[in-house]
Formats: structure tokens, sequence, C-alpha cells
């Protein structure tokens, strides 16, 4: 079979629409094997097919897309609208990602108890250790109250 005959017989666009069965997508693999530019054809067609969807495209009312946000819960703002060069058509950007949710750490009762009861050690801990602190520097002082300081000197060995 001729490479341009196969191309007009429209397996190519068969073949990208998903219209054609094995036998047809097989035969079409096998001319791709015996005829490399046939792949650089396809992409043509490709192309080709792409354009016309697009040209023949119609825009959805705004109402479509706000029912679409409303059955996926999607926060329908949009965000800003950009404009292109040279008079491209403005179009709008849209977040589709979900607000997080706040974050919450949950903590245990025994937790909470443990810690409560932490502190409370702590502060019964500074508590001795400020009564301790005072009652060293009583004692300290009546003994240099008591013994005069030569007596506290220790003698000199000359």
């Amino acid at each position: 079979m001729d490479l341009t005959a196969y191309i007009n017989s429209g397996a190519i666009e068969c073949y990208l629409l998903g219209l054609s069965n094995a036998e047809e997508e097989a035969r079409l693999e096998e001319m791709r094997q015996l005829y490399p530019e046939l792949d650089s054809e396809i992409s043509v067609v490709a192309y080709r097919l792409e354009l016309a969807a697009l040209a023949g495209g119609v825009t959805p009312p705004a109402q479509v897309w706000e029912s679409i946000c409303e059955q996926v819960q999607w926060p329908a703002k949009q965000e800003q609208r950009r404009h292109g060069r040279r008079g491209e058509p403005a179009y709008t950007v849209i977040n589709l990602q979900q607000p997080a949710p706040p974050r919450v750490i949950q903590v245990s009762i025994w937790w909470r108890c443990a810690f409560i009861a932490l502190c409370m050690l702590v502060m019964a801990l500074l508590a001795t250790s400020i009564y301790f602190y005072r009652k060293y520097h009583e004692l300290e002082e009546r003994m240099l109250s008591a013994y005069p300081a030569s007596q506290l000197t220790r003698p000199s060995t000359n």
C-alpha cells in the first residue's frame, strides 16, 4: 500500500479519535515501522483535530461553573484577571485548592495532669531551695556574730 493513499484513507483520524478496531490499529503500527515519517503525519493530524475541536467550542455559562463549585465545595473566588499581550483574550485564574483545616492538637487529660503535677513539683523544689538558702545565711550570720573574726582565721605558721 502506498503511504499517501494510506494517509488519505482516514485511518489516522480514526485511530486518533478512538474509532478504529484492533486490526486497524495493528496495521497502523505496522505502517509506522515501515515508514517513520508517518509519526510526523500523526502529529500534524492530531494538531489539526485539536484546532477543529477548539474552533467549534462553546464557552459554557457562568452558572455551570458555580454549580460545579457547589457540588465539589470549592470556593468560587476569582483571584485576579490577567490580560495577554497584543489583544489576546483575558483569562481568569481560579484557586482550586481547598483551604487548609485549622491545626488543632488534641492533648489527653492524663498528659495535662502530668504537666500540672510537674509544675507543682518544680514550684515545691524552688520553694525548698529558697527556704534552705535563707536558713544557710541565718546560720552563717549567727556563726560570724558568735565568734570574733580573729578566732575564725587560721593562725599563721612562721
